[in-house]
């Protein structure tokens, strides 16, 4: 199936930029993509919490068949009506060998008391492909939201495993969203509809349409590709 730029594949963390806003993303990649510090810190801080060690499939197989509970980073690879989805969750949690959660880490200035939906849909497809991929039904969504501070790493690692293993075993009411010292977290049930989401962003990805500008004062104030962009939102000088 012919994709636009050619392309083979999609990821989720683009599916989720579309969300966001979609003309950004085409613009990111005919224009190339332009790494900001506020990008550089997340990666940093995702890298040190989630940091883990490297098995092959074979060995990571028998270590969730063979432990009650096992935190994994995995890549899940999943082809939809021809198109080919990848995605790599920040973390599965498999208890009793099945996919129990996922967890994605949001790191932000300013905004860890507001989910917004680029980044619940973008969660929600690591569920959905996990399900497709029979490691686990119906999974539970959980999102942190923490602050983009490195001195909080080392603590961050910790608190969240411990916060989401005994949440899991005790969480009653859902949806939940827990206020913590640096994070908040949000958990959520898997959403099947998040189907409808996938189909409209594969619509632009298969050419069925004009990528699409989501202007808004926030958004086009920080945005790398302003200058070049026909849709900002006028920025009063």
């Amino acid at each position: 199936m012919t994709l636009r730029f050619d392309r083979d594949y999609i990821t989720v963390s683009e599916i989720a930029q579309q969300l966001f806003c979609e003309y950004k993303l085409h613009m990111a990649i005919v224009e190339g993509k332009v790494e900001t510090p506020s990008m550089e810190m997340g990666i940093i801080i995702h890298s040190e919490v989630f940091k883990g060690r490297r098995v092959n499939e074979e060995e990571f197989m028998n270590t969730i068949r063979n432990n009650e509970l096992v935190v994994a980073t995995l890549p899940l690879i999943v082809n939809i009506n021809g198109v080919n989805i990848i995605g790599i969750p920040d973390a599965v949690v498999f208890m009793n060998g099945h996919a129990k959660a996922i967890i994605e880490l949001k790191t932000t200035n300013k905004w860890t008391e507001r989910l917004f939906d680029n980044e619940y849909v973008q969660a929600q497809l690591y569920a959905y492909l996990v399900s497709k991929l029979g490691l686990g039904d119906d999974p539970l969504v959980i999102i942190i939201k923490s602050k983009r501070d490195p001195g909080i790493v080392i603590s961050l690692r910790k608190r969240i495993y411990s916060t989401i293993i005994n949440y899991l075993n005790n969480i009653t009411e859902l949806p939940a969203r827990l206020k913590f010292r640096d994070f908040t977290m949000y958990m959520e049930r898997f959403d099947r509809s998040v189907e409808a989401h996938l189909k409209w962003a594969l619509d632009y990805w298969l050419m069925r349409r004009e990528p699409t500008a989501m202007p808004s004062p926030g958004k086009c104030s920080v945005c790398e590709y302003r200058n070049a962009c026909t849709y900002r939102f006028a920025i009063p000088q």
